[in-house]
């Protein structure tokens, strides 16, 4: 499936959620074999185990839910209240058994999933509160789930890798993240020239090195999920040092 270049198209349910619903399908089925003791071992993210990518995960489809809640009329919710809730309900989650974070996950992931199938058409441009973002639209709901459960799936240090991400997202999210990258003072400059498109994009400002290989690999040294090993660099030498993803 393509994703069209549309805003308004590329947000649209009908395009994402078969999407949704199949890349959380993959990280369910990921999680479902792991052992209590592979959710305890570490993850790609810095001091984070396994487990603390799960609990992030189920937290964040609760705060997406609480937005298509207020986009439908009820009671005024924030995403967060604050990063320190954020982060305080991250490192509660944790103390739990790994059963209860594995059924914790799957029935946040469910219930956010049923509620986009459901939610009325004209309700997906109401403006909600965003943590850190102000007032957005609701329809972002369904792009930055969609990057949580692809991106925090690598994160798991599974099989699943950044060649595995669906090339539909690929593509999105890395113009997405090349034009965030742009306008950040801490972006070194650098060209970004995929193997599967035929024009390069800038990031950073000013001239740099040309920075070429796979999409996916792209994307995945670009969000720190790789060193870039498998990219190139004109004139030779080292990768550009990039800023961190937010978690």
């Amino acid at each position: 499936m393509s994703i069209p270049e549309s805003p308004a198209e590329h947000d649209h349910p009908d395009v994402l959620l078969p999407l949704l619903t199949a890349s959380a399908g993959h990280l369910l089925r990921t999680v479902e074999v792991l052992t209590a003791e592979q959710i305890r071992a570490a993850s790609l993210l810095p001091d984070w185990t396994r487990a603390h990518v799960l609990v992030h995960l189920a937290r964040g489809a609760d705060s997406r839910l609480r937005l298509l809640t207020t986009a439908r009329g009820g009671i005024d919710l924030p995403q967060y209240p604050d990063e320190a809730t954020r982060a305080g309900e991250i490192r509660q989650g944790v103390l739990r058994d790994t059963e209860s974070i594995r059924v914790d996950l799957r029935t946040s992931v469910g219930e956010l999933l049923s509620a986009i199938a459901e939610h009325p058409a004209e309700a997906w441009d109401v403006p909600v509160r965003w943590l850190g973002g102000g007032l957005r639209s609701v329809r972002g709901v369904l792009w930055s789930l969609l990057r949580e459960l692809e991106v925090h799936h690598v994160d798991l240090a599974t099989s699943y890798v950044p060649a595995d991400w669906p090339a539909a997202f690929v593509t999105r999210e890395l113009r997405n993240t090349v034009s965030g990258l742009k306008a950040d003072p801490a972006m070194p400059p650098v060209r970004i020239s995929a193997d599967e498109e035929a024009s390069q994009r800038d990031a950073g400002g000013g001239p740099g090195p040309l920075v070429s290989g796979p999409a996916a690999d792209i994307l995945a040294w670009l969000t720190g999920r790789s060193q870039g090993t498998a990219l190139t660099v004109d004139p030779p030498g080292a990768l550009p040092r990039v800023p961190a993803w937010r978690q």
